[in-house]
């Protein structure tokens, strides 16, 4: 068995296991995250040789994710797969530790993937879920929502691409979990592939005040994104009322996303709808801590804002993080100022799950939420850390847009 990256040679044999693997039909779309890929590097794909073939893979694709207001440099792993004669031998086990290594030495922060088998395969290799909230409404009639001077209408890539780009960057720039989308990126055929460019769009005269993407099934509307205008929601409420419509002409009654149902847009849904909310949610989205001390500094100037904007003073405190084996201080100065360090004996060491750490730092759960569940298992802080980290991990929703999956 030999680990390593992939050679030019091997593209196309690589592809075609994909293909065995997953689906059949995917010779261009396996192709195309290639050639269509101007971010795209050999070393990023992964395998296993034996037997002078390619009967492993995978893919990291390089990304930059949001964690509150920080942006971190983030791992996407996607495409594992075996050869059905060559499973059951630790291929993939041995090709997912072999990336770990791959995004160390590339200077990844963060490692992410989105799992279509059970979560129990990536657990063992310290990998870990993070729990996302989703929205299901069942529609029951059409409510006016109220009228507005939005136009909606559908997406026209000449037209609105530029506009869309720009309102992606403005809208998110604070939401956790959200990939940062260079100009480029909206061009490359991976993001067309995974229907990155919205279906309609709000507009008034030249102004674009919003747009939404979603698919019409045959049960049911699955919404992927949504982004609008912070200063004038009135093009969400346009943008609600078109979805609607479009429900109610092709006798559509349930309307569904990966969107937390506190989002204005479910709110919205509910009410023009008359209809009945119920949550679902996923745990297939797992992280990996590739560099615990560079993830906590990219994050460090947006703790550093929440305890700046508290009333709340502390001592000079020290608090080391354990995750996947890993440590990393944060540390509190008489001034004031957070500062990232090594691993240090005086140190107060909150030796959390891993699951629990990504709850936090993202803010899927406060730390005041998570502290009781902590304690229970006989996790706890003394009360000077356990104030700071109350200020430091406050709740804030978290959405992994579906277009940005790999």
């Amino acid at each position: 068995m030999e680990i390593r990256e992939i050679r030019e040679s091997e593209l196309q044999e690589m592809i075609d296991l994909l293909c065995l693997v997953f689906r059949p039909d995917g010779q261009e779309r396996y192709g195309q995250y290639i050639r269509g890929d101007s971010s795209y590097r050999l070393d990023q794909t992964r395998v296993v040789a034996a037997d002078g073939r390619i009967v492993s893979t995978l893919r990291v694709w390089d990304r930059r994710m949001r964690v509150g207001a920080g942006v971190v440099r983030m791992g996407g792993i996607g495409g594992v797969g075996t050869h059905p004669d060559y499973r059951g031998r630790g291929y993939a086990t041995a090709l997912m530790r072999d990336a770990v290594k791959y995004m160390e030495a590339a200077g990844y922060d963060v490692g992410l993937l989105f799992s279509e088998i059970p979560c129990a395969f990536y657990r063992r290799l310290g990998w870990e879920s993070l729990p996302l909230a989703g929205f299901r409404v069942w529609r029951r009639g059409n409510i006016e929502l109220g009228d507005t001077d939005w136009e909606v209408g559908a997406f026209d890539e000449e037209r609105d691409l530029e506009q869309v780009a720009a309102l992606y960057d403005a809208y998110n720039a604070g939401q956790s979990g959200s990939i940062v989308r260079p100009r480029a990126h909206w061009d490359t055929a991976p993001a067309r592939i995974r229907d990155i460019l919205p279906t309609v769009v709000a507009r008034r005269g030249h102004t674009l005040g919003g747009y939404l993407n979603f698919h019409v099934g045959e049960k049911a509307v699955t919404v992927f994104e949504v982004a609008c205008d912070q200063g004038d929601p009135t093009a969400l409420t346009a943008l609600v009322g078109h979805l609607l419509r479009v429900c109610e002409e092709k006798g559509v009654e349930e309307i569904c996303g990966e969107i937390p149902h506190r989002h204005p847009l479910v709110d919205l849904t509910v009410e023009g709808s008359a209809g009945d909310l119920s949550l679902k949610g996923s745990t297939s989205t797992m992280l990996y801590a590739v560099n615990l001390p560079a993830l906590l500094r990219r994050v460090l100037p947006d703790l550093q804002s929440r305890l700046d904007a508290s009333d709340r003073k502390f001592g000079p405190l020290s608090v080391c993080f354990e995750v996947n084996d890993r440590q990393s201080v944060l540390r509190l100065h008489d001034s004031g100022a957070l500062e990232v360090g090594d691993a240090h004996p005086d140190a107060e060491r909150v030796s959390m799950p891993g699951a629990f750490f990504w709850r936090a730092l993202l803010g899927e759960s406060s730390w005041e939420q998570l502290e009781p569940v902590l304690q229970a298992r006989g996790i706890s802080a003394g009360p000077e850390i356990s104030g700071l980290l109350r200020v430091l991990f406050p709740h804030r929703e978290v959405i992994l847009w579906g277009p940005d999956h790999f």
